[in-house]
């Protein structure tokens, strides 16, 4: 009955985070592709704001089932609807190949450190190592070697292993210390959110939202 609990429990939490996932891809990413968004350069793009959302997803996936491979399981569902709509559309496969990429490079990154709270150094450093790990694996995609030059290689790799990056673990660290300090601040207030979270957490609430990501996948893809 236990190993049935830890099961729905898993469950559940993978059609809430990788929902929530889909939708923010869906959404925010689809306003990032913009053309006005460009103006924004490399401060406000999929690179920057995207990925580290994605592994915020997951790390708060992995804090509420307790398993690292629950990154894997999210990144099928998201990776699957997506090929689903890419097939039907008849649109590249590229963001399936990323999402697939992420969510393997999290679970990997999440059961190497296994951060107890995801705000602390080692949930950053977590997040560090998967960040740097997708966006070199990441940059073989973007170049083919066999067409174009090493120099694009390299460059390509400047740009999103180490400029890309930096910004967007910038982005976390800085995110990290307000919601340390929203933690605090609720902890000397002494607000209860229990009743809050079982909503969040119940099976109707992961069912739904992972149906409203379906849903926005299709409309906007």
């Amino acid at each position: 009955m236990e190993k049935k609990h830890e099961s729905l429990k898993i469950f559940f939490g993978v059609l809430l985070f990788g929902g929530l996932w889909g939708i923010l891809e869906a959404t925010l990413g689809s306003f990032l592709h913009l053309p006005f968004m460009e103006a924004a350069g490399m401060y406000a793009c999929s690179t920057t704001i995207m990925v580290p959302l994605a592994y915020m997803c997951m790390g708060t996936c992995y804090k509420r089932t307790g398993v690292a491979r629950s990154s894997i399981y999210m990144g099928l569902m998201a990776a699957g609807i997506k090929a689903i709509v890419c097939a039907i559309f008849g649109l590249k496969f590229n963001p399936v190949y990323y999402i697939l990429m992420e969510a393997l490079v999290g679970a990997i990154a999440l059961f190497v450190m296994k951060p107890k709270e995801l705000i602390s150094f080692k949930g950053l450093g977590t997040f560090i190592i998967a960040n740097t790990v997708y966006l070199v694996v990441s940059t073989f995609i973007r170049v083919d070697l066999g067409i174009k030059p090493v120099a694009d290689f390299v460059a390509n790799l400047e740009k999103y292993a180490l400029t890309l990056n930096c910004i967007a673990i910038l982005y976390v660290f800085i995110a990290g210390l307000a919601l340390y300090g929203l933690k605090k601040l609720a902890e000397v207030k002494e607000w209860k959110f229990e009743g809050l979270k079982k909503i969040i957490y119940s099976p109707i609430t992961a069912a739904s939202v992972a149906a409203v990501m379906m849903v926005v996948t299709f409309v906007l893809r």
